[in-house]
C-alpha cells in the first residue's frame, strides 16, 4: 500500500499547477496569521487560538472554520453557522482555557494544529478526504478506504508517501500536502453539483 500511496502523490503532482503550488507555500503561514491576528485582538495566547481552530476543522470548509473560531474566541459561543459536530465544539471551548495538546484528538486535526502553530519547522502531514483521493487515485472514496487513511496504519503510511515525494521535491511535506488539497479541492468542487459542494470542501 505504501507503493502504490506514494506512486499515486508523484501521479498527482503533475497535476499541480503554478498557483497551486503557490497557494500551497503560502496557505499554513496564512493561516498562522490569521491566528496571530485573532491572539493579539484578543489576548488569547496563540496556542490556544490554534488549538480551537484545530478542534473546529473536521467536515466544515475553511471558511466556517475561521468565522466559527472567532466566535469562540472571542465571544466564547460557537456560529450558528458552524456545521461541525457538536463534540468539536466542546472541544473548541477547552481547547480556549486549556493546553490543546490535552484536548484535541485524531492524527489530522493534531497535525494541523502542529502545521498551523508552527509552520516553518513542523513536518506533520495533515491527512483528509482530499488528500486521500490523491493516495488513491480517485475523487470518490469509499467508506472503507476513508477508515483506513483515518486510521493509524492508513494515516503513517499517507504521511510517509507524502514525506518521500516532498523529500525528493526539496519542499516541505505540508507545502507538497497544501498544494494537492487546493488542486483535489477545486477538481472536485468543478464536477459537483452545487446542492452536494459542502461534501467536498474537506
Amino acid at each position: 500500500m505504501h507503493e502504490t500511496f506514494t506512486q499515486n502523490v508523484k501521479d498527482w503532482v503533475d497535476r499541480i499547477r503554478a498557483d497551486h503550488w503557490q497557494q500551497g507555500k503560502v496557505w499554513y503561514k496564512h493561516a498562522n496569521q490569521l491566528c496571530r491576528t485573532l491572539s493579539d485582538n484578543t489576548q488569547t495566547p496563540l496556542d490556544n487560538v490554534v488549538g480551537v481552530l484545530a478542534a473546529l476543522s473536521p467536515q466544515v470548509s475553511w471558511d466556517i472554520n475561521i468565522t466559527s473560531c472567532e466566535s469562540i474566541v472571542k465571544d466564547g459561543i460557537i456560529d450558528p453557522g458552524y456545521t461541525g459536530y457538536k463534540i468539536n465544539v466542546e472541544k473548541a471551548l477547552q481547547c480556549l482555557v486549556s493546553p490543546p495538546l490535552e484536548v484535541l484528538g485524531g492524527r489530522k486535526v493534531i497535525a494541523f494544529y502542529h502545521n498551523i502553530i508552527d509552520p516553518t519547522k513542523s513536518q506533520e502531514v495533515t491527512i483528509d478526504t482530499h488528500i486521500g483521493r490523491v493516495l488513491y487515485d480517485n475523487l470518490d472514496l469509499t467508506a472503507q478506504q476513508i477508515r483506513y487513511i483515518f486510521s493509524k496504519t492508513g494515516n503513517e503510511l499517507a504521511q510517509e508517501a507524502v514525506r518521500k515525494v516532498a523529500k525528493k521535491l526539496r519542499t516541505i511535506p505540508h507545502v507538497l500536502q497544501a498544494s494537492l488539497w487546493v488542486c483535489v479541492r477545486e477538481m472536485t468542487q468543478a464536477r459537483a453539483d452545487k446542492n452536494q459542494l459542502s461534501l467536498y470542501f474537506k
